[in-house]
């Protein structure tokens, strides 16, 4: 499946990036932007940002469900990953409740 159409990224293309990411000692939180940088992509509208989000969250589960990337680099990736959503939406709840005071 197509993620990102500007720069021609697939699931399979961070599928393969992720397993090499988290392969390493010590690895980094997988963020769309590590992966693409991993890849030696840059997000050119960021429209796919959310959708490689969702996709590399749905990855990392296979990958660990299947055995193929240490249950430990994907712990901490997923608790990573999580706080960082929770903090988005916190903020995106925060914004909404301005916009209606405002509105108000």
């Amino acid at each position: 499946m197509i993620i990102c159409s500007c720069t021609m990224v697939s699931d399979r293309d961070i599928e393969q990036a992720l397993i090499e990411i988290l392969s390493q000692p010590n690895a980094p939180l997988p963020t769309p932007g590590l992966v693409y940088r991993h890849m030696s992509k840059t997000m050119n509208c960021c429209s796919c940002a959310p959708l490689a989000v969702t996709t590399i969250y749905a990855i990392v589960e296979r990958l660990e469900r299947e055995g193929r990337i240490c249950p430990c680099a994907c712990a901490t990736a997923k608790s990573h990953l999580i706080r960082l959503d929770q903090k988005r939406a916190q903020r995106r709840a925060a914004r909404a409740v301005v916009v209606l005071d405002a509105a108000e």
